[in-house]
């Protein structure tokens, strides 16, 4: 689900639209309700390494202090991209914080930042050197800290899980992974499981499971990409692979 921010772009295409049991919940409203930011833009001529001001789009995004962000467009759900993007974020005071050009593959673009004051940000999109492009940005913010797990002889994640429930938002896109690529912040040493549960008044239902996570770069990391159908409680269990013992950071995203 698309979760509109105000914006401000010289060019688009389209407008901005176990061992532990804890409850995380969003930090605020304002994030319950903006945790996507997204838009297309094309470049009608070279934006020079994206900073020519003619040419780059503009989009502003709030961030909110101490969260942590994946901007980009490519690895984020509905990110998308053509030819070689790039991407810069700034303060309000026109501070650069953050800049990507080489990420899946060498031609998408995502930057990982947590800023420590909350604003309004500048979102900069553009191309390498003087060649064209173009893009779809997406937004997605982090549930809180990386929280870290270590497991053994969890059968698939089914007994001796590591857990951690979370209070999540009908039509929100949520990303729950221990792969670093893909969700800055995970870690995974061994052969990590995950699985999603829905919590209806303690009890628990399965809606997603994962022991390997699709891009290659992940290797033996798992990631659930799971679109909520409902707003309520939903638990994580980390486990490993058959009776293995494995270790790591779990991250938690909406997108």
């Amino acid at each position: 689900m698309r979760r509109a921010l105000p914006c401000s772009l010289f060019w688009l295409m389209a407008a901005c639209g176990g061992a532990e049991d804890s409850l995380e919940q969003p930090a605020s409203l304002q994030t319950l309700r903006q945790h996507l930011a997204l838009f297309d833009y094309k470049a009608p001529s070279s934006t020079d390494n994206d900073t020519n001001p003619d040419t780059v789009a503009n989009s502003e995004v709030v961030l909110n202090a101490g969260e942590a962000v994946m901007i980009g467009t490519c690895s984020i759900n509905e990110s998308a991209f053509s030819v070689d993007t790039y991407l810069r974020l700034l303060t309000p005071s026109m501070t650069e914080v953050a800049s990507n050009d080489d990420q899946c593959g060498g031609r998408g673009s995502k930057i990982s930042y947590t800023p420590s004051v909350s604003g309004s940000f500048l979102l900069r999109a553009g191309c390498f050197s003087t060649g064209l492009c173009s893009g779809t940005v997406a937004l997605s913010r982090r549930l809180g800290a990386p929280v870290a797990f270590s497991a053994a002889s969890t059968n698939d994640a089914q007994v001796n899980t590591y857990n951690k429930q979370y209070a999540l938002t009908g039509g929100d896109v949520v990303r729950v992974s221990t792969c670093g690529y893909s969700a800055t912040g995970a870690t995974a040493s061994g052969d990590t499981y995950l699985r999603l549960y829905k919590n209806n008044g303690g009890v628990f239902t399965l809606v997603a499971s994962n022991n390997t996570a699709a891009s290659s770069p992940c290797g033996t990391a798992a990631e659930i990409l799971f679109t909520v159908p409902s707003a309520g409680y939903y638990q994580v269990r980390v486990g490993c692979a058959a009776d293995t013992a494995c270790s790591g950071n779990l991250a938690v995203y909406v997108e």
